[in-house]
């Protein structure tokens, strides 16, 4: 469970990995609501404020600070209402609508904890306590942080501006800053595709992307797919990716090159017409399987995907994590153009 994960107290985020999920107190870093000196509600966009009882402050925290916050990365969380938390160690501050920011993502992103929909239902009260003041005092201050930055880059300097630019874009999972190296797997490069469709559509999830569009998918369709992400199912519904056999997916097994340049094209074919009449000329290109060949032919001719040298593909070989962000990105940039 996230929370056990918890040996270093998570409020200084200065663990090596961020938890996906704890409780709101521990995300604050406030145990008692005799900790709290003062409580204010800014509405971000008027600069006023109205500071709450103290038997609102203890109203508000005791509603809180069992609730369980989500790790998220959020390109704008500076919007909406505000709940400025004073206490003897600093400032916190948790936006209704986008949780506890508490450090950068690189540029233009955040990581930040924020509530279920339901949880934030109960908090909407001070929306409307806010609104409904009579008296307001000017000159609202709102916590923002600044000061951290919880990007980690890659060790390959190549791939290093690949990393910052798909955080900015948030093209890049807070959990694969750990695994650059590795070798991605079947599931992984799901997950980044899938992913890579939410933020095209500007949807917060796939799987959102999916409800809204009113497709239906299948869970669960391959036997060895009982425990993994969402996506695998999803982008089989949309057609993009298939399993070994009809039963089997291999989401831990590697992808392979050619397998990827097969997938990253069927995402672009959701939005343009793809063709190609070039031919390659690396010097193994006769082992690329019937299958791919197209497909690396493409993305091979835009820069979506290049050889592992000028003059071999190396379509069997295996794909790291690293690579695979990095052809995401490039496939996002055309797409986007």
């Amino acid at each position: 469970m996230a929370v056990m994960m918890l040996s270093v107290t998570a409020y200084s985020y200065n663990v090596v990995n961020l938890p996906v999920e704890m409780t709101l107190s521990d995300a604050l870093g406030i145990f008692d609501a005799n900790e709290i000196t003062n409580v204010t509600v800014s509405e971000t966009t008027d600069a006023k404020y109205i500071t709450l009882s103290n038997s609102e402050v203890s109203d508000f925290y005791n509603t809180i600070k069992d609730m369980t916050v989500h790790r998220t990365i959020n390109p704008t969380p500076f919007r909406g209402i505000a709940v400025n938390i004073y206490t003897e160690n600093g400032e916190k501050c948790y936006y209704l609508h986008s949780g506890l920011q508490i450090g950068l993502y690189g540029s233009d992103n955040y990581i930040c904890y924020k509530l279920s929909k339901e949880d934030t239902e109960k908090l909407l009260y001070l929306d409307s306590m806010y609104k409904d003041a009579e008296e307001k005092t000017d000159n609202a201050s709102i916590y923002r942080e600044t000061g951290r930055d919880f990007l980690k880059l890659p060790q390959s300097i190549w791939a290093q501006p690949f990393a910052r630019e798909a955080a900015a874009k948030s093209l890049l999972p807070y959990e694969f800053t750990d695994i650059y190296s590795n070798n991605i797997t079947r599931e992984q490069f799901c997950i980044l595709l899938g992913n890579m469709i939410a933020v095209k559509e500007n949807y917060v999830s796939v799987e959102k992307f999916m409800l809204d569009r009113g497709e239906a998918y299948l869970k669960n369709v391959f036997e060895d797919c009982g425990n993994v992400d969402n996506s695998v199912d999803i982008l089989y519904a949309l057609g993009i990716v298939n399993g070994r056999d009809e039963t089997h997916f291999d989401p831990y097994g590697s992808i392979t090159r050619e397998e990827a340049a097969t997938l990253l094209c069927k995402v672009a074919e959701m939005y343009l017409w793809i063709g190609t009449e070039t031919e390659l000329t690396y010097t193994d290109a006769a082992s690329i399987s019937p299958w791919a060949k197209f497909f690396v032919t493409w993305a091979n001719e835009y820069g979506i995907m290049t050889g592992i040298t000028e003059e071999e593909f190396a379509p069997q070989g295996v794909y790291t994590v690293e690579q695979a962000v990095a052809t995401v990105v490039r496939l996002f940039n055309l797409l986007s153009n």
